[in-house]
Formats: C-alpha cells, sequence, structure tokens
C-alpha cells in the first residue's frame, strides 16, 4: 500500500476532513517575553470554538526555520501551552528559549481539555465526540495541522524547514502531524514511541490517558506504521527504558519495524535514536544533547 493510501486510511480513522478544517484566525496581543515579542492568537471557527495558541519568533524581520511544539499531558491539565513558556517537571528546561537562541520560530496550540480549555474535561469530551462518530485525538490532530497551516502561510518563515516536536503526549501528537502532512520536514519526539499491542498486551497501556483512543486503530496500523510515513524524511526518537510506555520489548519491536520501513526507502541516515536505558518517563541531559546536533544537522 502506497503512503497516500495509507495516510487516506488514518485521517478516516481520525474522521478529519481537511476540506471542512478552516478557522478563521486572530491576533489577540503582541507581549514582551524575555526580550521576544511573544504572540497569543485563536483560530475561530465558531461562537463557541476558539482554539488559543501562542507565535513567537527569534526577531521580527528575518525568515526562520520552525518548530509546530505540541505540549504534553502529564495528568496537569492547567499546563496547556504555557509548557512552551514555562517548561515542566519532566523537561531540563522551557523549549521557547531553546528553539530561539537557535534563531527558530516556534508556535504551541492549546490542545482542548487543556490550559485555558478545560472544560469540557478529557473524559466527558472523549465521550460525547466518540458517541458523536468523532474522537478527541483526531480532533487534536486536525487542530495542530491549523497550525501546519499557519506556519506554511507565515512570510517569516521557511517552508522548506518545519519540524514538528513534542514529549510524551506531544511527541505522539508530533509524529502523527508529520506522518499525516509532507509540508513537515522533519519530526522529533521524546519518551512515547512503542508498539502498542505490546503495551496492550503488558497492561500498561491504560496509562495513557482517553484522548489517545482511535477506534480500529491496530486493525490496520502499528506505531511504527504510522511513524514510517514520515519516511524518507528525518526523524529523531529518544526514549528511556525504565518508562512505562517505552519499555524494552514494545520499544524495539517499533524501532525494529521502523527501521525496515526506511531501509526500503533507502533513507536509513534519516532516521536517528537516542536510548538511555536507565532513565524513565523524563528529558534527559543525553536527549536535549541529541535534539541540539539532530537541529544542526538539518538545518
Amino acid at each position: 500500500m502506497n503512503s497516500t493510501y495509507l495516510r487516506k486510511n488514518l485521517l478516516t480513522l481520525l474522521k478529519i476532513d481537511n476540506k471542512n478544517n478552516f478557522f478563521k484566525k486572530k491576533l489577540i496581543s503582541k507581549t514582551n517575553w524575555n526580550n521576544y515579542v511573544l504572540e497569543d492568537w485563536i483560530f475561530i471557527k465558531n461562537k463557541k470554538e476558539r482554539i488559543p495558541f501562542y507565535f513567537i519568533k527569534p526577531d521580527q524581520t528575518n525568515v526562520f526555520p520552525a518548530v509546530l511544539y505540541c505540549h504534553a499531558h502529564g495528568g496537569n491539565y492547567s499546563i496547556g501551552r504555557n509548557e512552551l513558556l514555562n517548561g515542566r517537571s519532566a523537561l531540563l528546561s522551557n523549549y521557547a528559549s531553546f528553539f530561539l537562541k537557535r534563531n527558530i520560530a516556534v508556535l504551541c496550540i492549546e490542545m482542548p481539555t487543556f490550559g485555558s480549555r478545560q472544560i469540557p474535561n478529557e473524559s466527558s469530551l472523549s465521550k460525547s465526540l466518540s458517541w458523536n462518530g468523532k474522537n478527541l485525538f483526531g480532533k487534536m490532530i486536525s487542530e495542530l495541522l491549523l497550525g501546519v497551516n499557519f506556519l506554511y502561510a507565515h512570510k517569516s518563515i521557511n517552508k522548506k524547514k518545519i519540524i514538528t516536536f513534542g514529549f510524551s503526549m506531544g511527541a505522539t501528537h508530533s509524529y502523527w502531524v508529520a506522518a499525516l502532512d509532507r509540508r513537515i520536514t522533519a519530526s522529533i519526539h521524546l519518551c512515547s514511541f512503542a508498539d502498542l499491542r505490546n503495551l496492550i498486551k503488558k497492561n500498561t497501556h491504560d496509562g495513557h490517558g482517553h484522548y489517545m483512543t482511535v477506534p480500529g486503530l491496530l486493525e490496520k496500523f502499528s506505531t511504527a506504521k504510522i511513524a514510517g510515513l514520515i519516511a524518507p524524511r528525518n526523524q529523531l526518537i529518544c526514549v528511556g527504558l525504565k518508562d512505562k510506555f517505552t519499555d524494552f520489548k514494545s520499544f524495539y519491536i517499533s524501532k525494529n519495524e521502523l527501521e525496515t520501513i526506511y531501509r526500503k526507502n533507502k533513507s536509513e541516515a534519516n532516521l536517528e535514536f537516542c536510548v538511555e536505558r536507565k532513565s524513565g518517563h523524563i528529558e534527559t541531559l543525553k536527549f536535549r544533547k541529541k535534539v541540539d546536533n539532530f537541529l544542526n544537522k538539518i538545518l
């Protein structure tokens, strides 16, 4: 099966209709953040739907690569997009400063049930969407694709250098968005790459939130098959083997399968891994250094 067919299948499972995925956008404010101009935006579809996001770039005149930053979950619904600016306990520091110092613009969308969007909550929204034939994960991905549209159309962004990045839930979002949208140059994801079937066997899958439920997914796809749609583009995957979400066997099942896909695409050099054998569901200094080196390589 070719990649176009597989992407269509994924979009069908996610209940995403790109033709109707249209939102207006509005700039709410510009403020100073660490001597950078922080832009606060919203996407608007109707009176009830407001999707907030941050956009920040190194300066106001040049053209830059960009990162679509996908925030994490961690059971802390209050953080949302502010993770970009303030970090979280599982990260070494905030990533806004990290990217801006490397002359990379960054955008972060507040996912449904997080930050200013905590009502309805994850359980409630997952159920209501499911009962209406949709799913929360599909809603999240469709909103992140709006972020890709924003970056791709922005005059300050280099269209050939748009990267997805995320930790934990954000990691899953990162490789899904890159798999679905070929405008993404590369994907970086930390602490969420493992074979879902094996997580189910180990009964560790239940640690994931309701948001990650996509009915029918494993009938047609595996984790590696989804991430494989990024090939031959660049991809960096960082995991800790003491993490229950990326245990040794679950990770290596997906790693081996993904390496096979990249070999078939004759792009093995574009797939990189950083594995910490003694760390868990946290970012390590080794991960941060690997991310830095990977960005230097692809940009």
